[in-house]
């Protein structure tokens, strides 16, 4: 039987199992298979079964997911491969891989490329975009250009659109430079080329 005098977990089973509760928990935590923990306790794999259901501990398939999902999250959003993250952590391909296609469909690459690409077509700065991606900011230059997204042309585009919009709600050069922070000539400048265009 059980020992069931025990708040906690008991050190050992008495009765017909004798076995340290310590030594299974620390046999699951190092990722040991079922077989080996009865091999090394000398009991039966039924009975290990039995031991980690009655005390509520966690298979060690359990225990290796959840360690998987704490290393490859890191990762995430990250301009790495497959072939990287396998010798960074010493998963095989498989696994990084399968991995991925559970949680996002995807491999890491194309989540990085989806999470940058949205803040490659903004007015945000090649710096900016590098230090909140985590990437050389010779690689966002390179996409960048790679994909006609040039910082400056952004910029030029996001102003013209925002001196449009301020002058069609019925600003003046002198509102709308204030409003935006730029000088009148720039107003001037820009409603310019928008009206030479239209």
């Amino acid at each position: 039987m059980i020992n069931t005098n025990y708040n906690m977990h008991p050190q050992t089973f008495t009765g017909h199992i004798n076995v340290s509760i310590v030594k299974l928990e620390q046999y699951l935590n190092e990722g040991l298979s079922i077989k080996e923990i009865a091999k090394i306790l000398n009991i039966s794999e039924r009975t290990v079964y039995y031991l980690i259901k009655k005390l509520d501990l966690k298979l060690p398939s359990q225990l290796a997911s959840e360690k998987i999902d704490s290393i490859l999250t890191a990762y995430t959003g990250q301009n790495i491969s497959i072939r990287k993250i396998n010798e960074k952590t010493g998963l095989s391909r498989f696994t990084v891989q399968k991995w991925y296609q559970q949680n996002f469909a995807n491999s890491p690459k194309k989540i990085w490329l989806q999470k940058i690409m949205p803040l490659l077509k903004s007015d945000m700065s090649n710096k900016e975009i590098a230090e909140l991606t985590n990437t050389d900011i010779n690689l966002v230059k390179s996409l960048r250009q790679q994909h006609k997204l040039g910082n400056r042309q952004l910029k030029k585009e996001n102003m013209m659109t925002k001196i449009i919009e301020k002058f069609q709600e019925g600003l003046n050069h002198t509102e709308i430079a204030e409003a935006l922070g730029i000088s009148r000539d720039t107003v001037r400048r820009y409603l310019k080329k928008f009206f030479s265009k239209n």
